[in-house]
């Protein structure tokens, strides 16, 4: 997988984490999880505008791209790959006081449906590892603040 590849599922992926509204009856940790499955439907969908409200305007990662280079990176994959398929697995999510998260976690992405995790090696799947900053905005909605990723193998996704 190429280097805009690579960073246009890490914005998928991070879109997701970082999404929504949290509902009263969930905790910080499972309004998270919760986030991470409605990106990955977003993504899946190629809603580059869905994903890209989940970005914060002052975003930047480690490679100096912003919240515009991103919307450019999503727009293009989304008009280069019409099958997106993603499986993932929260490593970690650490909490760093009420505002801010750090989530890590794991992203196989494949053109065709990943039913399960031995799927992945028949699918010769592209796994990621992502480090994701995430800000809270207001009571209800998470924002990508700045993000990190890097190759991985079909071990760290067991």
């Amino acid at each position: 997988m190429n280097k805009f590849s690579a960073w246009l599922l890490a914005w998928l992926l991070l879109a997701a984490v970082i999404s929504g509204c949290s509902s009263d009856d969930q905790s910080p940790e499972d309004a998270v999880r919760a986030f991470v499955a409605s990106a990955e439907n977003a993504a899946e969908r190629r809603s580059a505008d869905e994903l890209l409200e989940m970005i914060d305007e002052n975003y930047l990662d480690k490679k100096g791209q912003n919240r515009k280079q991103v919307a450019g990176l999503l727009r293009a994959y989304f008009f280069t790959h019409k099958n997106i398929h993603l499986f993932t697995r929260i490593e970690r999510i650490e909490w760093l006081g009420e505002t801010q998260a750090t989530v890590t976690l794991h992203v196989a992405m494949a053109g065709s449906v990943i039913s399960d995790i031995e799927a992945l090696e028949l699918l010769r799947a592209r796994i990621y590892r992502f480090e994701l900053g995430l800000v809270r905005q207001d009571q209800d909605r998470w924002l990508l603040q700045h993000a990190d990723w890097k190759a991985a193998n079909l071990l760290d996704m067991r």
